[in-house]
């Protein structure tokens, strides 16, 4: 099959669900962002259901209704509501339509990207890629249906891959974390390899910070005191715990049956939470003595690590946090290591199973035309009782198993002691 025949059948499948499904809680923050902005309100402020265009409240009282990102995204959303003010018709399909187009773009793109760093080294499986990566279930759903914008942020980090070292990839790795904090741990592998280390360095991480200073100064948007704020937002986002995927679901499925005390639960956690950015501190260290970061495999490699270090220490890991893994492991395998396919495929069945499980069989997708979807998926995961925890709990174990897995055989490919390039 043609390249430009997949990425068209790629598009089309993405855009086929793209208008009338999202998630009641992170698509209706993106709707409630675009409208209010445009109205002066700080995107890091409660966000108020937004009329003619909200679908959802899954919110409690709605106080957790705000964005917990840099400015990038909040902007873009204003952006796309200003054109859905001029072109929509007060049709809010034709809002979540538009919503979608730069996550369904990034997402194809960042196949494209993939296709591309793969066909350096090894244009027969080049094609594979894109086709796995276009019609993989785990991108199509966080994409087209979810609606979230992790792949957006992984073209940045492709673009880094593919820029030559120095201050070109510290650039994109820069931007790949303005639009989502995310890749800032990739920092060190990015821009950290070559003369002028630490001038790199400071392009990579002074992007995101300069540009978000900038935009909220601009905007006026409140950065402290006693209410929601830019940076009481952005700290929430640090200390977030539980399934589906991470380790700390299995303290949390204690505490869900009783097995633990509260307060016990509660005092892990105050400091447990916190302890992924130490762990990836370490993780890029120990990268760096292990790999070094001279070449395209060692660069990986070391990303690898840290991504993995990340999704087994960090409190709450999201399904869409499986695009990092997916896509440097998928280059991983055609590239350098054809065995570990089997890997990717494992891994991906297993964040399939947890997105099913966790949304109760997508129903919650369904937000925007169907109103009651909320409520028929509470009432089924209340008639099965504990059935619903104790799947995510499995689901988690066995993502955090296999990363423990390929952690280890990673750290097996180090340099031996004393290597000199």
């Amino acid at each position: 099959m043609r390249i430009r025949t997949i990425l068209i059948l790629g598009v089309v499948v993405r855009e086929a669900f793209s208008f009338w499904t999202g998630h009641p809680f992170d698509f209706e923050i993106w709707v409630r962002t675009g409208y209010w902005v445009v109205r002066g309100l700080s995107p890091y402020a409660p966000l108020p259901f937004a009329p003619g265009v909200s679908f959802a409240n899954d919110f409690g009282n709605g106080s957790n209704a705000a964005i917990g990102y840099l400015p990038f995204w909040p902007l873009l959303l204003g952006a796309i509501y200003e054109l859905y003010s001029g072109v929509g018709s007060g049709n809010r399909f034709v809002y979540y339509f538009l919503v979608k187009q730069p996550i369904i773009f990034a997402d194809v793109l960042l196949a494209f990207l993939l296709f591309v760093y793969v066909r350096r080294q090894n244009p027969d499986l080049a094609p594979k890629v894109l086709a796995l990566w276009l019609f993989s279930p785990i991108t199509i759903i966080i994409s087209s249906i979810w609606g979230t914008f992790d792949s957006m942020a992984m073209v940045f980090v492709m673009m880094a891959l593919l820029a030559p070292a120095g201050r070109a990839r510290s650039a994109w790795d820069g931007i790949a974390t303005f639009v989502k904090s995310i890749p800032v741990i990739f920092i060190l592998p990015l821009s950290y390899s070559r003369e002028n280390r630490w001038v790199n360095f400071a392009i990579a991480l002074g992007i995101p910070v300069v540009s978000t200073a900038a935009i909220v100064f601009l905007a006026g948007w409140p950065v402290t005191g006693q209410h929601y704020t830019v940076l009481s937002t952005l700290e929430n986002t640090l200390q977030v715990y539980g399934f589906p995927l991470s380790l700390w679901g299995t303290w949390v499925f204690l505490n869900t049956v009783n097995a633990i005390s509260n307060s016990m639960f509660q005092s892990v956690l105050s400091w447990g939470v916190f302890l992924w950015i130490p762990a990836v501190v370490v993780a890029s260290l120990g990268a760096r003595r292990w790999f070094g970061f001279g070449t395209d495999r060692s660069v990986v490699q070391s990303m690898l690590v840290i991504i993995l270090t990340f999704l087994l220490v960090r409190g709450q890991v999201n399904e869409q946090y499986s695009i990092y893994l997916l896509a440097l492991l998928l280059i991983d395998a055609t590239l350098w290591n054809p065995k570990r396919m089997r890997l990717f495929y494992v891994v991906s069945a297993v964040v399939i199973a947890a997105i099913v499980t966790n949304n109760v069989f997508l129903i919650r997708f369904l937000s925007p035309v169907y109103p009651n979807a909320l409520q028929v998926e509470a009432n089924l995961i209340a008639s099965t009782g504990q059935l619903r925890n104790v799947l995510l709990y499995a689901e988690g174990l066995a993502f955090s198993g296999l990363n423990i897995w390929y952690l280890a055989a990673l750290i097996k490919e180090r340099r031996p002691r004393g290597y000199e390039p």
